[in-house]
């Protein structure tokens, strides 16, 4: 799913309902750091070999409930798919994106 690229004018907008909102505190600049943080660590750790959500939280020390959230929300959205079974739990692989593949990655 690409990400929609925002007029000037857009921007303009966001940044002016941002400034009279008080701004982007820095405890939800935290969080989001840490929520694309934790997605890139899962698709580099993917991209080298199907993983299991307990192989996958102990690799990133994630608990195990968050990753899961981050997988399902991957999944959902097309980046990650399920891959065969590994003992009671699914592996999960990184999807190859069409640009990916005709680039030869």
């Amino acid at each position: 799913m690409a990400k929609k690229t925002l007029t000037p004018e857009e921007k303009q907008a966001l940044m002016t309902m941002r400034e009279r909102m008080g701004g982007i505190s820095d405890a939800k600049k935290e969080h989001q750091r840490q929520l694309v943080a934790a997605r890139k660590g899962i698709r580099k750790l993917l991209a080298e070999k199907p993983a299991t959500v307990p192989q996958i939280a102990a690799a990133l020390q994630l608990p195990t409930d968050q990753t899961l959230w981050h997988l399902t929300g991957m999944r959902k959205y097309g980046f990650v798919t399920e891959a065969g079974e590994d003992g009671d739990y699914l592996l999960y692989a990184l999807v190859q994106s069409e640009e990916a593949t005709a680039a030869g990655h």
